[in-house]
């Protein structure tokens, strides 16, 4: 099962991380990474790209059951 499949139908600033980035390990503090292991070595994404994330998410959920 992929990273998508796994997440199907939730949305939110979690799950837009790990669809961000999948392998990342990270721990919030309101809008603060205050834990962040990658080991691709990639930084954590920004709030513009996890706010556009969640709005796909959420598109995605509603073309599916309208």
């Amino acid at each position: 099962m992929n990273i998508m499949e796994q997440y199907l139908g939730l949305w939110g600033v979690d799950v837009a991380v790990k669809k961000l980035r999948p392998n990342a390990q990270f721990e919030l503090t309101n809008t603060t990474f205050t834990k962040w292991v990658d080991p691709t070595g990639t930084q954590p994404p920004t709030w513009e790209e996890i706010n556009q994330q969640i709005q796909i998410d959420k598109k995605q959920w509603d073309t599916l059951h309208t």
